[in-house]
């Protein structure tokens, strides 16, 4: 039988950030939201705060896979915890004013070339804001990968140590020179590092 891969995109995408990955995965691809069976056994994979809403889910994984996710975005070091929470209150002002303008500005951080969503909703990003600055515990004790980027500004790897780094059940991983977009830009070395470790735990 295939495996079912359960795919959550992050803050401020859409679906179409699975478009180069989604085809690389050798099982059938469900995504967050769409009709789907909290008792049906499946691999979920989460960009960004998609990890954390998996987390958050009472659906039962056989694996959880962060593409630069966390459970909590704003960490622990009390410092770093207060810049990362004015981050936020600042961007949550500046999509009250023109989410879509904020929104493209994120994108173009990003390097992300894909569309932007038909409707931008600012209540339903801001909304996923305020969930980053709230910290949550690790709910699932099935193996966890969790890949990071050397370069993600958004989710530095200080943030994964930070939120995973002590935890027995979770396995990590490194892509170099990918910004926030794991899945978007490398979708093939995404993909290889998946597998492997699958690969390791079947």
């Amino acid at each position: 039988m295939k495996p079912v891969f359960l795919l959550c995109h992050g803050f401020g995408f859409t679906w179409e950030y699975w478009r180069n990955l989604a085809p690389l995965l050798s099982g059938d691809v469900v995504y967050f939201g769409e009709n789907f069976a909290k008792d049906r056994r499946c691999i979920g994979v989460g960009h960004s705060v998609g990890f954390q809403k998996l987390n958050n889910s009472d659906i039962k994984f056989d694996y959880l896979i962060g593409l630069q996710g966390f459970t909590n975005f704003c960490g622990v070091e009390e410092e770093t915890k207060k810049i990362r929470e004015r981050n936020i209150d600042r961007m949550i002002e500046m999509y009250e004013i023109n989410a879509a303008k904020s929104l493209q500005a994120f994108h173009n951080m990003c390097g992300y070339e894909g569309p932007m969503p038909e409707n931008v909703v600012a209540a339903d990003l801001t909304a996923d804001l305020r969930s980053m600055k709230r910290k949550y515990e690790c709910r699932h004790d099935c193996p966890i990968l969790i890949i990071g980027s050397d370069d993600d500004e958004i989710v530095p790897l200080s943030i994964l140590d930070d939120n995973f780094g002590d935890m027995p059940n979770v396995s990590r991983e490194k892509i170099n020179n990918v910004s926030h977009l794991l899945g978007f830009k490398k979708a093939e070395k995404t993909a290889e590092k998946i597998f492997l470790y699958l690969q390791r735990k079947l």
